[in-house]
């Protein structure tokens, strides 16, 4: 897939916006704070409706405007050249693809790629446990879904059921969101596990080709709660039944999981250096760029978001060596690219306002 052109009215600090994108190597070059990541962070939002970087729409709407409004012209390898619309409202959004409404959200999720390295994805190691369940999530969601309904069901069962345990509601009540929270944690848990070892095995070659060293990466799924069979899950509910009533929360399931870096064998967050927990995260996007392709047969649109600052010249020239000369990239920095092949068409951006008139690099 290739993003041909976007235009973005009302997003962030961008008032109006219509930039070309056609090129198979697109640089935003400007200072920090000028629109470059809110640019990339617009893009983003053709795979899942979501952002990278906030789980939430009202921040991605400019300040004192009703609504913001996306528009993308891609190049699908199925579809051919398509349109899609997304206008974001508080507490609303909707899709058109085409011309034609998506009243679905799996419908739409995954259909239109992109994979995005930033800066902040060293989180994904150092932060919460919340931030990788999401980053899994998200991942899965986009190439299946079935993972994404029973996602979705899962989140709805586990709010009745926490509902129904603050209101300290009869036990008996409880049950009809029991078994379909069982039910859906059964599916989450079995692809959870199959799609983290997918990722790991994937991770040992980016990582290689990243850093060029064997330094034994792998990525571990740490599942709060072994069910093999719905019954399984509620034999744990109930177990926990009581914790579960003193707590007001469902205290154990897929909600509570998490996954663990490893380089070595240890614990890449307690033991691997800044520049090896870099490489790892990095390498992680790109295990998920490939995991991408091989599910789907489609080629994901790159988006970087300032991360080659982040890496040094090797890993640098490991990054371009892993992402290949055949996918596009849409890339932002606050000096102009360098190390690298690529023919690339230079955006300057300042204000809110992107200026293509400058030529290549």
């Amino acid at each position: 897939m290739n993003l041909l052109r976007l235009h973005a009215e009302n997003f962030r600090n961008i008032p109006l916006a219509a930039v070309g994108l056609e090129a198979d190597s697109v640089f935003l070059l400007g200072a920090n704070g000028q629109g470059k990541s809110n640019l990339l962070e617009a893009a983003g939002l053709v795979t899942a409706a979501r952002s990278f970087r906030t789980t939430e729409t009202r921040p991605l709407i400019r300040q004192n405007q009703p609504q913001g409004r996306v528009f993308f012209k891609v190049r699908h390898e199925h579809r051919g050249e398509t349109e899609i619309t997304l206008t974001l409202a508080s507490g609303a959004k909707q899709i058109e693809v085409d011309g034609e409404k998506i009243t679905r959200l799996a419908d739409f999720i995954g259909q239109f790629p992109t994979v995005v390295f930033s800066a902040e994805d060293i989180q994904l190691l150092r932060g919460s446990p919340g931030l990788r369940r999401r980053a899994l999530d998200l991942t899965l969601a986009a190439t299946d879904p079935d993972y994404f309904k029973a996602l979705s069901r899962y989140t709805r069962a586990l709010r009745d059921r926490n509902k129904l345990l603050k209101d300290e509601a009869p036990t008996a009540s409880r049950r009809p969101f029991e078994r379909l929270l069982a039910e859906e944690a059964v599916k989450l848990i079995a692809a959870r596990s199959q799609g983290v070892k997918q990722l790991s095995a994937s991770l040992v070659e980016c990582y290689s080709e990243l850093c060029g060293v064997d330094e034994s990466p792998a990525l571990q799924y740490k599942v709060d709660c072994q069910a093999a069979t719905t019954e399984d899950f509620l034999k744990t509910l109930e177990q926990q039944q009581r914790r579960d009533e003193a707590m007001g929360s469902t205290q154990k399931g897929p909600h509570r999981d998490d996954l663990a870096f490893k380089l070595k064998g240890r614990s890449a967050r307690d033991f691997a250096s800044d520049g090896q927990q870099r490489g790892l995260v990095v390498a992680l996007r790109l295990a998920q760029l490939r995991y991408f392709q091989s599910r789907t047969g489609l080629a994901p649109v790159v988006l970087a978001d300032d991360v080659l600052g982040e890496l040094d010249p090797v890993r640098r020239a490991g990054f371009w060596r892993a992402v290949g000369p055949d996918l596009q990239v849409i890339a932002t920095g606050t000096e102009p690219p360098v190390g690298d092949a690529r023919q690339w068409k230079i955006i300057h951006v300042e204000g809110g306002a992107f200026d293509e008139a400058k030529g290549e690099a």
